[in-house]
């Protein structure tokens, strides 16, 4: 289920290609299959396809099944229409925790290495970060984790001023993030990409870019090591992903719909640059 918070509604999810993925993850042969596409070297070829001129003729198909506002002309492929880029209004008060990207976002206190249960499964944030010294750093602290939709904007942006403090790649498979497959492996066990930011009004924060099932590439267009609120930091290539934010203990008080919502296992439908926090001062 998803709270719109512009609405005021809650209304359950459009999953994309929903019969395909529930044959992928709920059928003996469509589990043969998903270790195929989990591979990244699957995925990379898949993203070739992606980029032929042939396929824009999924982009009309997808935006008439999504009621998106966005026009399907202009563009060289399907995967071109998937990176594209729109201006978008981002809140630029120094104290407020913007989203950094478009999505569906849940909030968490970790608790003893716990992330968040989905499922029925608890993701442990020294397996997402493969260092169990990091991560007693964020014991007490806040998890958001937001699920990007193949049809979800799919450029993402940092949320404060400040620099990288570090870099790190953890080679993995790929699954999907959409609600039939969400609680399997999708934090501990897929690609990821885990950088560690220094932030002028938030403190440390880890930043988490998780590839999903089909993802060519996960592209950094930022290239500096200091970055400013609302800066581009890249974009994913086709496919749903997911960035995990983890804020440490205090660092801010995260917006009560969101946790009103997140403690219901509801996802809140958050915007690139909307608030979703406040600073705690």
């Amino acid at each position: 289920m998803i709270y719109n918070r512009s609405e005021g509604t809650v209304s359950e999810e459009k999953v994309y290609e929903s019969k395909t993925m529930d044959f992928l993850y709920n059928t003996a042969l469509g589990g043969v299959l998903t270790a195929v596409l989990r591979l990244p070297a699957v995925s990379m070829i898949y993203g070739l396809f992606q980029r032929r001129k042939a396929s824009q003729k999924k982009i009309r198909k997808l935006v008439s099944d999504y009621d998106m506002n966005v026009s399907c002309s202009g563009y060289r492929s399907f995967n071109d229409f998937i990176i594209r880029k729109e201006k978008r209004m981002t809140e630029s008060a120094k104290n407020i925790l913007i989203s950094p990207a478009d999505g569906l976002v849940l909030c968490s206190v970790i608790e003893n290495d716990t992330v968040f249960s989905l499922k029925g499964r608890d993701y442990s944030l020294s397996s997402l970060l493969r260092d169990k010294q990091s991560a007693a750093l964020y014991e007490g602290g806040t998890a958001l984790i937001i699920r990007l939709r193949v049809y979800d904007y799919h450029r993402f942006c940092f949320i404060d001023d400040g620099f990288i403090k570090y870099d790190k790649k953890i080679r993995g498979y790929l699954d999907s993030v959409n609600t039939v497959a969400t609680g399997k492996f999708t934090l501990t066990s897929n690609y990821r990409r885990i950088y560690g930011l220094c932030t002028q009004n938030f403190g440390d924060v880890v930043f988490a870019e998780i590839g999903a099932m089909l993802v060519g590439r996960i592209v950094q267009t930022h290239k500096d090591n200091s970055f400013l609120k609302a800066q581009e930091k890249g974009y994913f290539e086709f496919g749903g992903s997911s960035i995990v934010l983890l804020l440490k203990k205090g660092a801010a008080d995260i917006d009560p719909d969101i946790l009103q919502y997140s403690s219901e296992g509801i996802e809140t439908k958050v915007g690139y640059g909307e608030r979703i926090g406040v600073r705690r001062d």
